[in-house]
């Protein structure tokens, strides 16, 4: 009794994140549906939440209905007593008749090779008769409460109406659980990227695959295509190849102001303030810094960069920075201007404005720059820069301060 409790218990404890795990399994279980269909069907649209759990149509029409059924454990074979199959029944029962809709069943539980229900597979061994003889039985003896009104719905159903409806239905037993949906994402999608960048490609497409299942759900997006998903594995493929880098999900995020406390200590959040930046474009500029160095972060961490390339990317930086740099301050001088910080925002402007280095030849991001040049400002990967004419004295004055406290 003892252990059947803590069971009990333990199960409890776990629900919660036994549903959210549900909800990742259903809408990347989308993804590697649409996956398999995209290139023989990119027409096929797919919903959400919809009629089922997921959804395909065709012009308009649905044309197959799955529910996903995830277990973190065990839990017996599925069998013509289980609740997730009269549950799911009960969905189906109240669906207009139709010859032509597919039904699906996929779930991470297995069927007992001795049931009548494993004639439900797709395959040639189907047998919706002998299915439907067992259901039967399941329905007038099962003793679950849970079940009951269920089942009475079911026997309720004219004989022609039970028989159509199983023989829409298909079984996909043994399907993966949430934790081993990459591999089957890796299977359906390994023709499309680079060998060995099996990683870094789920990362994109499953960044981009959560966006759209947000809004799929939210209902801001009707449907996706099969033909969407073609463009942005094409599109993630591309960002793979050598003249160019792709751009971690992360970096598009809307970020808040509350970012800018973690770098309000940095040197080249002072070096803005030397400048009198306002805080509008003082805000942005800290964003810019962010962004730059979680992408820096993403390609390093998937080892799509060097250490080496970004040093020569630094340097190239360096370089600009020092010809407008010095061209600024000479004018400055013999014009006899004394607005430092209006020269030193002139500088600033300058350079996100006119900088052409770039780190791979089809990487073009302005706010990467941006956001390098306030690296760099922080003394990032051995170069200095700076925007107030007198920057060099000031960063003296503010490490002495430092180091003397």
């Amino acid at each position: 009794m003892p252990q059947e409790v803590n069971a009990l218990t333990q199960e409890s404890s776990h629900s919660a994140a036994g549903q959210a795990l549900g909800y990742v399994h259903q809408c990347m279980w989308a993804l590697v549906e649409l996956g398999r269909r995209a290139t023989s069907e990119p027409a096929a649209q797919l919903r959400l939440e919809a009629l089922d759990d997921i959804e395909f149509d065709s012009a308009g029409s649905p044309t197959e209905l799955l529910q996903t059924k995830h277990h973190t454990r065990g839990g017996g074979p599925l069998t013509a007593q289980s609740v997730d199959l009269w549950r799911t029944l009960n969905v189906w029962m109240d669906l207009l008749s139709s010859e032509t809709l597919v039904l699906r069943l996929v779930t991470t539980r297995t069927l007992s090779e001795e049931s009548g229900l494993i004639r439900l597979r797709a395959g040639d061994i189907r047998d919706t008769s002998v299915a439907l003889e067992e259901l039967l039985d399941a329905a007038r003896t099962s003793t679950s409460k849970t079940t009951d009104k269920w089942r009475k719905k079911f026997l309720e159903l004219d004989e022609i109406s039970r028989v159509e409806l199983v023989d829409r239905i298909i079984i996909d037993d043994g399907s993966l659980p949430a934790t081993d949906i990459d591999k089957e994402l890796v299977r359906t999608f390994r023709y499309a990227y680079p060998t060995g960048r099996d990683e870094v490609f789920l990362h994109l497409l499953k960044g981009w695959w959560s966006g759209v299942s947000v809004q799929l759900l939210s209902r801001a997006l009707e449907t996706v295509t099969g033909q969407d998903l073609i463009v942005q594995v094409t599109e993630i493929a591309d960002q793979l190849k050598s003249d160019t880098l792709p751009i971690d999900p992360a970096v598009m995020q809307e970020h808040d102001e509350s970012i800018s406390d973690l770098y309000k200590d940095r040197p080249f959040v002072q070096q803005l303030l030397w400048i009198a930046l306002e805080n509008n474009r003082l805000w942005k500029a800290i964003r810019d810094y962010h962004r730059s160095f979680t992408q820096r972060s993403f390609w390093l961490r998937h080892q799509l960069l060097a250490e080496t390339e970004l040093d020569r990317f630094a340097f190239r930086l360096h370089d600009e920075w020092e010809q407008t740099f010095d061209s600024r301050v000479a004018a400055m001088k013999r014009e006899g201007r004394t607005d430092h910080d209006v020269v030193g925002q002139e500088i600033l402007d300058e350079m996100a404005r006119e900088s052409r280095a770039r780190l791979r030849d089809r990487f073009d991001e302005p706010w990467f720059n941006r956001g390098m040049f306030h690296a760099l400002a922080d003394g990032e990967l051995g170069y200095r820069v700076g925007w107030h004419p007198e920057f060099e004295s000031k960063l003296e004055e503010m490490l002495s301060h430092v180091s003397s406290t």
